[in-house]
């Protein structure tokens, strides 16, 4: 079988985040089991606009966060992917409109981690409500009516019958994580907090402040990078935390494994987590979890078991 599959930004994007680990999970199995994969990506500084990183797999990149989707209307229309048996097409936020796309005549499926209509609002202010309603809203509750649509949890399916997606055509299918390998690291002697995942202004990593604050003596490890980057290291400095903070950036699978093992605990105090992988890896280095109520969190996390789920940030 070949897969064609549409997205904003695959798994070697700098913001790939849990949608391009998933991403990354789903096509590595279609090629063990023989099928071939064609994608079409977002581009970014530095990547290749073409590679075949394995047999079977073959990446186009084109345009921007804001312009890919119809960079790859025009390239399915000269013919990249013709052949595909199925298209998953990935709906971040944005949109591809492929029912609209007459020239793709094979089955289609959409791939829809969580609803943005709030994350919107977050980034763009009173604008995000204009963006939210033509760019997913309406397309979702519209033009993908009658498509077969997947997502990770029972709280983003709810969000998107909200929207008007038939209840019947969502699926969930829940995000696992690969077994960690590497070798077990001791846990901090005093309290480390870790926070690890994009940098957005949505993620509230600034309620992570907050508690560090009421931890005497603890400090907060924060592993990702983001466009929010500039305004954290703003706030950290502003609170006095520059000591007690440490910024990583990205990070390896090896370093990733070492920040959950050193960690008391993994936060995140996201507005909206369709999933959130990162609960599932910090699991499976024996490290809990604390995070809001929201979304699938209460999915991920086993309350009072695997972590702490809490109502309001304070």
């Amino acid at each position: 079988m070949h897969v064609l599959l549409l997205t904003d930004r695959d798994w070697t994007h700098p913001q790939g985040g849990g949608t391009g680990t998933n991403l990354y999970g789903q096509v590595s199995r279609w090629l063990d089991w023989g099928h071939r994969v064609t994608v079409i990506a977002g581009a970014y500084p530095g990547c290749e606009a073409l590679s075949r990183p394995a047999d079977g797999l073959e990446i186009h990149r084109m345009g921007s966060r804001l312009t890919v989707f119809t960079r790859a209307a025009l390239a399915t229309r000269r013919g990249i992917g013709a052949d595909a048996d199925v298209v998953l097409e990935v709906v971040n936020g944005i949109a591809f409109f492929t029912p609209a796309w007459w020239w793709l005549k094979m089955p289609a499926v959409a791939l829809v981690h969580h609803v943005h209509q709030d994350h919107y609002v977050t980034e763009l202010g009173l604008a995000g409500r204009v963006a939210a309603l033509f760019l997913e809203r309406i397309p979702l509750a519209v033009l993908y009516r009658f498509r077969p649509v997947m997502t990770i949890s029972h709280a983003a399916r709810a969000d998107m019958v909200a929207l008007g997606v038939p209840d019947e055509n969502i699926h969930v299918v829940y995000m696992g994580t690969e077994p960690s390998t590497g070798p077990e690291h001791p846990e901090s002697e005093t309290p480390n907090l870790l926070y690890l995942g994009r940098l957005k202004a949505y993620k509230r990593i600034e309620n992570l402040l907050s508690a560090l604050e009421l931890v005497p003596g603890g400090q907060l490890e924060i592993a990702g990078d983001g466009d929010h980057r500039e305004a954290l290291v703003t706030e950290i400095a502003a609170r006095g935390l520059t000591e007690r903070v440490t910024l990583h950036g990205f990070v390896s699978e090896q370093e990733k494994a070492e920040l959950y093992d050193r960690a008391w605990v993994s936060l995140t105090a996201s507005s909206a987590e369709g999933w959130c992988l990162t609960v599932m890896e910090a699991a499976d280095r024996g490290t809990p979890s604390a995070a809001l109520r929201v979304g699938g969190l209460p999915e991920s996390i086993v309350d009072g078991q695997t972590g702490v789920l809490c109502d309001t940030p304070e």
